[in-house]
């Protein structure tokens, strides 16, 4: 619990003003609903004001403005309000006493897991303001991962598409927040919500959610994932860019060139804590092979031009993941050029479409990512290839 601070006789800062106007807002919503415009403004100008002010002011309504905030995440206030309060939550936690994170934490997680309290508007705000949390201050809290994790697993059978929404961006700071060093348990209860709701989910909004986990499981070395959760992973993500909505096919082809890329490189795949056995760190044989070039040269008919176009995308996201978070070196590039050139040596008609989309990754992947003496060398071997 944050520490008591005494206030009398303290003459009130501008912060102190907007934190009390917060509370009588609050206070009266019993009689009227707090109007969306007055906190939205009100909540802009706290924000603001919690940055400016000294840390010593910031101590003395840290308590009261986090019992306002938490007060109007459960009233249940629209997106807009809710983000912002959930920020200024995570603000003013970072600059006041940062001990309070575990009793906001505890409260929230209480909330959503009541089943009592089950009104649409008030759970996606405390999911949010929970996942703001996570987002902050994660790796002080990874113990209470796996029940944010059955949360979210509960929010996932709402019918409300922002619940849902909210439960996975939830999942996905979570697991951004904790960075692999939560237990085994709760990450394998999040790739299990991922692969059986989340991707799968009859809302666009929600599989672009969870497309975003998938890309976090990546990102934070996929602990509990073995090759074989991996390929899965890879043929999902292979199987929703054929999805017809651009945004949904766009947020597979980033989270399948994460994948592959942190496929390739065993040494970046994290070991949980916990007992085992875990799943030994491997490099996914033939992911590239499997997943990019033989989808892309297989692509026909009326879908084949936003097939390929995905599969462009996931791989200039794979090579750039190689370059810039696994650290490979340029000429390794080279190496992978190769193969993005086979696909147009294969056994099909290449139109102008399948050229531009390997052009596309030769440029932005290969090319742009070299230092000017490697670029100079690289297309003296390209020409070669071609000529």
């Amino acid at each position: 619990m944050p520490r008591s601070y005494v206030r009398e006789d303290v003459p009130l800062s501008r912060f102190g003003v907007l934190v009390a106007q917060l509370e009588s807002i609050v206070a009266s919503a019993s009689q009227q609903s707090p109007d969306p415009l007055l906190c939205f403004d009100l909540l802009s100008d706290l924000i603001s004001a919690i940055d400016e002010e000294p840390k010593e002011s910031i101590l003395l309504w840290q308590r009261k403005c986090e019992d306002a905030l938490y007060s109007l995440l459960i009233l249940g206030a629209r997106r807009p309000v809710r983000h912002l309060a959930s920020v200024a939550m995570g603000r003013i936690i970072s600059k006041g006493d940062n001990i309070s994170v575990y009793s906001r934490v505890s409260s929230l997680q209480g909330f959503l897991s009541d089943g009592k309290k089950s009104e649409p508007q008030k759970v996606a705000g405390a999911a949010q303001c929970l996942g703001e949390l996570y987002r902050q201050f994660g790796r002080r809290i990874t113990s209470g991962l796996l029940e944010t994790t059955i949360i979210a697993t509960k929010l996932m059978k709402f019918n409300e598409e922002f619940v849902r929404q909210e439960a996975l961006l939830l999942l996905q700071n979570a697991l951004e927040g904790s960075g692999g060093s939560a237990a085994a348990s709760a990450y394998s209860e999040a790739f299990r919500l991922i692969m059986r709701f989340a991707i799968v989910d009859k809302s666009f909004v929600v599989r672009i959610a969870g497309a975003r986990c998938l890309k976090a499981f990546a990102h934070i070395g996929g602990p509990c994932l073995g090759v074989g959760e991996l390929d899965n992973s890879a043929t999902h993500c292979v199987k929703a860019i054929e999805d017809p909505i651009a945004s949904v096919r766009d947020a597979f082809a980033e989270a399948l060139g994460s994948l592959l890329a942190l496929g390739m490189n065993p040494q970046a795949q994290v070991q949980p804590k916990g007992k085992g056995p875990f799943p030994p760190a491997k490099k996914l044989e033939g992911g590239l092979q499997r997943h990019l070039a033989l989808p892309f040269t297989r692509a026909n008919g009326a879908k084949s031009k936003n097939m390929r176009f995905s599969l462009t995308l996931s791989w200039v996201y794979f090579l750039q993941a190689i370059r810039l978070k696994y650290f490979h070196p340029n000429s390794e590039l080279q190496d992978y050029a190769l193969q993005v050139m086979d696909m147009l040596r294969a056994d099909i008609f290449v139109d102008s479409h399948a050229l531009a989309c390997v052009l596309y990754i030769l440029r932005i992947g290969v090319t742009d990512q070299m230092t000017e003496p490697t670029q100079r060398s690289f297309l003296v071997f390209l020409g070669k290839q071609v000529f």
